[in-house]
Parts: C-alpha cells; sequence; structure tokens
C-alpha cells in the first residue's frame, strides 16, 4: 500500500494538473488504507460473524425493496428505481452478486434443515434479482468470477475448467432467456460498432472514445506516465484536438482500473498496483474459510476493474476494502474457523 501511495504521490512532482485537484486524486485512494485497522478490530470469529450477518441482512432488506419497487403500484408511488435501491445499478449488482454467494455459503454451513433452505432460496433470489431486474454489467461480471472461484476452491485445477463452462453456459441461458440481459449485451455491441458516428453519447461510446485516446497518452509516456491527476486535463485537450460533438467532451477517467493507473503513474505505478493486489490476495487465500471468501471478491473486483474503477470509486471502492480488511485476517484459520458455523 505505501508502495502503490507513494508512487501517486511521487507523481505529483512531474503532474501538471492543479495541486488541489492532484491531491484530492490521492486522497481518493485512501479506501484500501482502511483495510490496515479494521484487520485489528476484527481479527476474531465472533466479529466476521456479526458483520456477515448484519451484511447479508442489509441486503436481504435491499433486494426485498428491490422486488417490490417492480410491483406497479408501489412504483407508481415512489417513482423509485428498483436497480437503485443501494445508489446504481453496478453497485447494487455486485452487492447483490457477493450476498448470493455469502447466502449459500451460510447454508452450507447449517445443520438446520429449513435454515439451509432459506438461505439457498435467499441466494436463489438474489440471482434472479440480478439476471431480471439489477442488470448492471458489473454484478455479472462479479457472480461468474465468484463462481469459477467457488469450482476452483471446490474441485481445483479440474474445477477451474468446470465452472468456466457452467459460468459460459449460464452466461448463454440468461442472455437468451432474460429480455433484460439480451438487451444489454446487444446494446452495447451495437454502442461499441457505431460510437464513431452516433449522434448521441452512449455508455459504451464514450468507453470506446476513453480507451483510444488513453491508450494514446500511454504510449506516449509509458514508464512513469503523465503526473498524479494529470489525466482529465491531458485527455481533455487531446479530446478536443482529434474530436467533435459529445466525443469532444472532457472527461476523468478511462473506465478501466488499470489503464488509469498506467495512464498517471506509468509501468512503475501499476506495477505497485499489481502488487499489492497480489498481497492482498495471498494475504487472503492463508486467511482461512473467511480470507477465501475475501479473496473471491477480491477476484471479482478485479475483473470488474478493466471496466470501470471500482478500488477508486466510492461505493465500490469501500464495499471491497471493509470486505477484504474483516474478512482477511483469523487467528484461528488452520482449525476453529474452517469449522466456524453462523
Amino acid at each position: 500500500m505505501l508502495l502503490y501511495i507513494g508512487w501517486q504521490i511521487i507523481g505529483l512532482t512531474y503532474s501538471d494538473a492543479q495541486t488541489s485537484y492532484a491531491l484530492k486524486n490521492v486522497f481518493s485512494e485512501r479506501k484500501i488504507l482502511y483495510v490496515l485497522p479494521l484487520t485489528m478490530v476484527f481479527y476474531e470469529d465472533a466479529p466476521k460473524q456479526r458483520f456477515l450477518f448484519w451484511f447479508l441482512l442489509t441486503a436481504s432488506v435491499g433486494l426485498v425493496v428491490s422486488f417490490a419497487l417492480r410491483s406497479h403500484w408501489v412504483d407508481a408511488a415512489l417513482r423509485f428505481d428498483p436497480a437503485s435501491v443501494f445508489r446504481s445499478p453496478p453497485t447494487q449488482g455486485m452487492l447483490f452478486a457477493v450476498s448470493a454467494f455469502l447466502s449459500a455459503w451460510m447454508a452450507g454451513k447449517k445443520t438446520n434443515t429449513w435454515r439451509s433452505f432459506g438461505l439457498y432460496a435467499l441466494a436463489l433470489a438474489f440471482t434472479v434479482n440480478i439476471v431480471f431486474i439489477t442488470s448492471g454489467r458489473s454484478g455479472y461480471i462479479v457472480f461468474l468470477v465468484l463462481l469459477v472461484w467457488c469450482f476452483w476452491l471446490r474441485f481445483g485445477f479440474k474445477g477451474l475448467f468446470g465452472g468456466v463452462v457452467v459460468a459460459v453456459v449460464l452466461s448463454g441461458t440468461a442472455f437468451v432467456g432474460s429480455d433484460s440481459v439480451h438487451s444489454k449485451v446487444m446494446m452495447a455491441v451495437n454502442e461499441a460498432q457505431t460510437y464513431s458516428t452516433a449522434p448521441a453519447e452512449t455508455s459504451i461510446g464514450r468507453r470506446m472514445v476513453m480507451l483510444e485516446t488513453t491508450l494514446g497518452m500511454v504510449r506516449d509516456h509509458p514508464l512513469i506516465g503523465i503526473g498524479t491527476g494529470a489525466y482529465k486535463k491531458h485527455f481533455s485537450e487531446i479530446a478536443e484536438k482529434k474530436y467533435t460533438g459529445w466525443r469532444a467532451e472532457p472527461f476523468d477517467d478511462p473506465h478501466n482500473q488499470y489503464l488509469f493507473v498506467w495512464t498517471e503513474n506509468g509501468l512503475i505505478g501499476l506495477a505497485t498496483f499489481l502488487y499489492m493486489l497480489f498481497i492482498l490476495f495471498r494475504q487472503c487465500v492463508a486467511g482461512g474459510v473467511y480470507g477465501t471468501l475475501a479473496a473471491g471478491c477480491l477476484l471479482a473486483w478485479a475483473a470488474t476493474s478493466f471496466f470501470s474503477g471500482h478500488f477508486r470509486t466510492f461505493p465500490e471502492g469501500h464495499l471491497i476494502a471493509f470486505i477484504v480488511g474483516i474478512l482477511m485476517v483469523n487467528r484461528n484459520s488452520a482449525d476453529k474457523s474452517l469449522h466456524a458455523t453462523i
């Protein structure tokens, strides 16, 4: 963490961005530092169990609200998006995907048949909501990564292959059987193909413009980058000269965590970021059953960050920091925690 944030601070010395803006950029990385105090507070089994219980309870209340908002009279009265109970569709989708696997994991730990059945039903409800209501693409990715991770933990290398096959089959089934999933995917494909001629800005179209421009910035400054906080300034200057209309509008994030770090802080900054994730992942895997839950979430966030900046954004960044910090370290990871019940 010190290497990663320390190099960003060094990046302030050669950045041509306004100092206040660049410092704000560094401050946005503070969320990952929450991991350290959380590991000390949530060192025992009991506080971890309480966290997981309240986490799932909170998500379940949001799930009920999301389903309720689908009814015509509730939607007409409140006019609230059922996919944005937790701020936005990406946030809610990622939260519900984690909750689906947490429900299934807790169900497997229960000795009471009816409680296990209820938790499995809850996991299914979260899954149904992701497919048919909370249709953020980030939620799909988190769900599929956690699915493959579970197969890997259960069956090893063979399980990895099986998990990928199951993920592909489920993706195809959802694509064919869910109008929401089908429309989201086809809309993304169309937006990617027509971004250069589209008269109005689209989500994927904007990402294509940012990708094209950002790769050019990386080629010009590959080793140390353009400096911390300088992305928006450089992107705006390039876009103004190269594009017209909505494509020429300034933007401060390429919606790719790795490209963003590479652009501002170069290969050195990207290497420190990847090294930090590797160390966190390794520590999670060594943390027993709770740590493996955190490791799966960390992998899922790493996957979604190819299409967004989920370690930097406020809700998703805080969420992963809390999950990793609370679950990563366990004194009894070698024995007691492996048989813990909630």
